[in-house]
């Protein structure tokens, strides 16, 4: 499909901002990109949070440039893809400047501007969910083999990411069963090399989980815990509420461009059938329903960040539940997206620029230098300084999050006992807890790092590190 020039530029402006400024601001990876480019190192067909095509993804390209920087260009590549399809989603159902409106306003979403700075399993999500919708649209209606065959890889490579996509599979489903066009897909064979492509894109990853005992659900399970002090009625009003206010919060700026536009244009009369509206429904509003009411029936604490894709198809559902003309507020509209994208972005460079933030000013080679990083084989500890050493050090030593042989399954604690590692942490308590499960570990040393903002503000921040010696060393 050609991409249409107003499209085209707005994604070239936007790629260039996204990829530009942090690579400048930022040099240091988040945690999370660091974190993904082990787990790339790595190898393994599953992580100790996630499936592993984050990491696969992110190896690659650091394969591909030797810098890991590079991974802030991957995250708009995913972005990119994302805004693409979603633009080809909306020609399904609206004329072209609806589409490009519902497109290019979802760069008022949280999830499309500053976040998208820390590449991870969401970033990926992105694209992801509205390929796969594409594609299932395209195979429910035409019925072509190759339809159904990306529809097959796309689902597969969702679950691959992220689990929590399963949530637009099951949409899928419904679709599927609740409705007559659906339910008419089971009736074609090739429906079923579909599912079969699906099927066979997971297998590595369930053959991996059942030989490491499903312990990578318990990161999952850890992370929707509430609070103790909630009480367990109460858990299932409060944390449903504010998932979805987060959902409509981080959303703000595109729906208030969006009413207000509504509000002051001429209204149309829906031009769209019903089996439209369901389809979009079932795809587009759905999804964050049914986390809502997971959240609701179990009394499950939500992350906001994990309904980071289900807001792809607010323009789109927007334009055709509640239909407006938009030739005298295109512009507008237009000029607004454009803005958007200048706001977060300018907020994203105040953010960096007065943050004291360790991990914003650590300096990374100079870390991973002052512990002698590149003197082990391996390192332990924090996520995001184990991670840093790991991506840093010339050597690339393996890491062992959170020093935890059972959630790092793929290090030989055999051979770490053997050669030694490094043990860095953020906080006194944290190394001081390593003590007492490994007695060998030596005594902590400080690294001192001052992170200053462009007001000349200082603020000191303390890291620890040391290291259990090796039997090869002891002797």
């Amino acid at each position: 499909m050609k991409v249409n020039k107003t499209l085209g530029i707005f994604l070239v402006v936007h790629f260039i901002i996204w990829s530009v400024l942090p690579i400048i601001l930022r040099p240091n990876l988040p945690m999370d990109s660091a974190e993904a480019l082990i787990w790339g190192f790595i190898g393994e067909w599953g992580t100790n949070k996630h499936p592993p095509v984050s990491g696969f993804f992110a190896n690659l390209i650091y394969q591909l440039t030797s810098h890991p920087s590079s991974l802030y260009i991957l995250s708009q590549l995913f972005i990119i893809g994302g805004f693409i399809y979603i633009y080809k989603i909306a020609r399904l159902f609206l004329p072209e400047n609806k589409s490009l409106i519902a497109t290019l306003i979802l760069e008022g979403v949280a999830y499309y501007n500053m976040v998208t700075s820390e590449y991870n399993v969401n970033i990926i999500a992105l694209m992801l969910w509205p390929a796969a919708t594409y594609h299932f649209y395209l195979s429910i209606n035409k019925n072509k083999l190759s339809d159904w065959v990306a529809f097959g890889l796309f689902c597969g490579l969702n679950i691959l990411t992220k689990y929590v996509s399963g949530v637009l599979l099951i949409c899928f489903a419904c679709y599927l069963l609740f409705t007559r066009k659906g339910r008419s897909c089971f009736k074609s064979w090739k429906f079923y090399i579909g599912g079969t492509i699906a099927f066979v894109t997971i297998i590595p990853h369930l053959i991996w989980l059942h030989n490491h005992d499903y312990f990578v659900l318990n990161y999952f399970l850890g992370r929707s815990q509430g609070g103790k002090s909630m009480s367990y009625g109460l858990a299932h009003i409060v944390y449903p509420l504010k998932f979805l206010g987060s959902q409509l919060l981080t959303s703000a700026f595109a729906l208030l461009a969006l009413i207000t536009a509504h509000k002051l244009s001429p209204k149309e009369t829906s031009s769209h059938n019903k089996k439209d509206k369901k389809f979009l429904f079932m795809v587009g509003v759905l999804p964050v329903l049914i986390m809502a009411l997971i959240s609701l029936v179990f009394g499950i604490k939500l992350k906001s960040m994990w309904g980071s894709p289900v807001m792809y198809l607010l323009g789109v559902c927007f334009f055709v539940y509640f239909p407006f003309n938009i030739t005298k507020s295109y512009k507008i509209l237009l000029k607004t997206s454009y803005i958007a994208l200048f706001l977060f972005a300018f907020v994203f460079t105040m953010q960096v620029l007065f943050t004291t933030s360790a991990k914003f000013k650590i300096n990374a080679s100079d870390f991973t230098t002052a512990v002698k990083g590149e003197n082990y084989e391996y390192v332990g500890g924090s996520v995001w300084l184990a991670s840093t050493v790991g991506v840093y050090a010339h050597n690339h030593p393996k890491v062992l999050f959170l020093m935890s042989a059972k959630d790092n399954p793929w290090i030989n604690m055999t051979d770490v006992k053997e050669k030694g590692i490094l043990v860095v942490t953020e906080d006194l308590w944290e190394y001081e807890n390593y003590q007492k499960t490994f007695a060998n570990l030596s005594k902590p040393e400080v690294y001192l790092l001052k992170a200053k903002n462009i007001l000349g503000k200082e603020r000191e921040h303390k890291l620890y590190y040391g290291s259990i010696k090796g039997d090869k060393n002891e002797r």
